[in-house]
């Protein structure tokens, strides 16, 4: 290659914004050319740049898009409600109006058969509020910016359901650690391969690929991460001060909003397929920076109920979010079967509530035309 074709894929590169000093890029390394001047560049940077730019949904003020039960039923006409429980736990009771749909069917069904983006808000219940956030995640990641999780999913709906209050303890908070663990590395971004050339294009296919991930495999309970701590590179999302207050040993510190963006501390993640345990005080919101971090190839996973699986009374003490059955769980009707609809509970609804649901028509979602997404 002479020095003229070295000098215009630098130039090309850094105009891309894909020269990095924290990730020792090196210009012209391992490019080759392609017809019509373009360059192919790796995947990784496409999707970053595309996400950054299109709202950088990791670090905004609206994540996470949690919504509690009262809204819901409140709004339960304007408010399109998709339950992925097992068909099992559908059909022993869920929200009036609420679909049962499988997550790897969920695309297909957001893009085929309901109009999504013509209601209020698109609201996705599981059992206990983690994996409906981790989908969630995902949607809004791919552009539903209309979708939401429901807090503590369908135990906080109605007390008959109760996934969580067996769930918490104290068991192991006489083992955190206080100090805090300086993060000394950095790695490369992870190598996807999806196919694709263009941010939007890359994003939907890494979308896909995390729907039909088995969802059960994302979560390690604390018992595991506390015998086999080694084995994890642990990131506790969650305020300073409340990371002082005791931590799981090894866990590094990283600030909400702010730490996982590619300016900031993403390149100290390990990418070699090492582990990752996202936890914070529920889970929840661990799930959606999970679903963020997945789609960008990192081998993360998360905690079922968070800190509340062992440090309770910690976070209860500090004020911070726990499950207390009195006060987060309503008393609201469930609809058994599998018809979505109970006739003369919708009557009633109706009756009491202006707006009635309307039949939506297929609106196509429009991709955002931003830099890297190819418009």
């Amino acid at each position: 290659m002479n020095n003229s074709k070295y000098i215009i894929i630098i130039a090309l590169l850094l105009s891309l914004g894909l020269s990095s000093c924290q990730q020792k890029y090196e210009p012209g390394h391992g490019l080759k050319e392609v017809p019509e001047g373009r360059i192919d560049i790796p995947e990784i940077e496409a999707l970053l740049t595309f996400m950054g730019n299109s709202g950088d949904y990791i670090n905004s003020p609206t994540f996470p898009s949690l919504i509690n039960a009262e809204d819901v039923f409140e709004n339960l006409n304007s408010y399109f409600i998709i339950d992925i429980r097992n068909n099992e736990d559908y059909r022993g009771g869920h929200i009036n109006g609420a679909v049962n749909i499988d997550i790897p069917n969920l695309m297909d069904y957001l893009t085929k058969t309901v109009a999504a983006s013509a209601y209020d808000k698109l609201v996705i219940v599981c059992k206990n509020g983690q994996t409906s956030a981790y989908v969630t995640g995902v949607l809004r990641l791919l552009g539903y910016s209309n979708a939401y999780s429901m807090s503590y999913g369908m135990s906080s709906w109605n007390p008959s359901i109760d996934y969580w209050s067996d769930r918490v303890s104290n068991k192991y908070a006489n083992k955190l650690e206080i100090k805090e663990n300086a993060l000394s590395r950095t790695y490369p971004f992870p190598q996807i391969k999806t196919g694709q050339s263009c941010g939007a294009e890359i994003l939907n296919a890494r979308g896909i690929t995390l729907f039909n991930t088995p969802t059960n495999r994302l979560m390690i309970k604390a018992d595991r991460v506390f015998k086999e701590l080694d084995e994890f590179h642990i990131i506790a999302y969650m305020p300073k001060e409340i990371y002082d207050q005791g931590h799981i040993p090894g866990a590094f510190h990283y600030e909400p909003k702010q730490s996982l963006n590619k300016e900031d501390l993403l390149n100290t993640l390990p990418s070699n397929n090492k582990k990752i345990l996202v936890y914070d005080y529920t889970g929840q919101t661990a799930s959606f920076v999970m679903a963020y971090l997945r789609l960008l190839g990192y081998n993360a996973f998360t905690m079922p109920m968070g800190a509340n699986s062992f440090m309770y009374h910690i976070l209860e003490a500090n004020g911070k979010p726990v499950f207390e059955k009195s006060k987060k769980v309503s008393d609201f009707p469930l609809i058994k079967g599998n018809t979505p609809t109970d006739k003369e509970f919708e009557k009633q609804i109706n009756s009491s509530t202006p707006a009635p649901k309307k039949e939506k028509k297929i609106i196509k979602r429009k991709k955002k035309e931003v830099e890297g997404g190819c418009s």
